[in-house]
């Protein structure tokens, strides 16, 4: 009680690496919360509608993780307000879904009610978490 087992990487993508962790957390540890939490101003979001407005390519790796996050960026291009802002909120609700539907050990933990996936957006300047429903 009162603690985190945090995976936390650039865009708050979930690869291989971050659905093993996430899985054993909930599924060996038994955490009962996963929270995918983006933040305003990211630089991998911003990167991501910089490739989706301008095919930018990155150096190394930078680019590849961007690239996953292209879509989100790509169904959020042209709404009102701020572009990365809304991508921010649209990757990370995305990420959640990704994580409670194609992982079978959190699927299967989502629907026996022990396990809950929610998303969210946490303000720099204030600390204020939005939770998305």
């Amino acid at each position: 009680m009162g603690e985190l087992f945090v995976a936390r990487n650039a865009g708050n993508t979930v690869d291989t690496a971050t659905m093993g962790t996430i899985e054993y957390g909930s599924g060996a540890l038994g955490v009962p919360l996963i929270v995918v939490l983006g933040h305003e101003r990211c630089g991998a979001v911003a990167a991501a509608c910089e490739i989706a407005e301008k095919d930018t390519q990155f150096p190394g790796s930078i680019g590849t993780m961007a690239r996953v996050i292209v879509p989100a960026a790509q169904a959020t291009r042209g709404q009102p307000g701020n572009w990365v802002e809304n991508t921010v909120r649209e990757s990370a609700r995305r990420t959640a879904a990704k994580i409670a539907t194609e992982s079978p050990v959190i699927s299967g933990l989502v629907r026996l009610g022990k396990v809950k996936v929610v998303a969210g957006r946490y303000d720099l300047d204030d600390g204020k978490v939005e939770f998305f429903v």
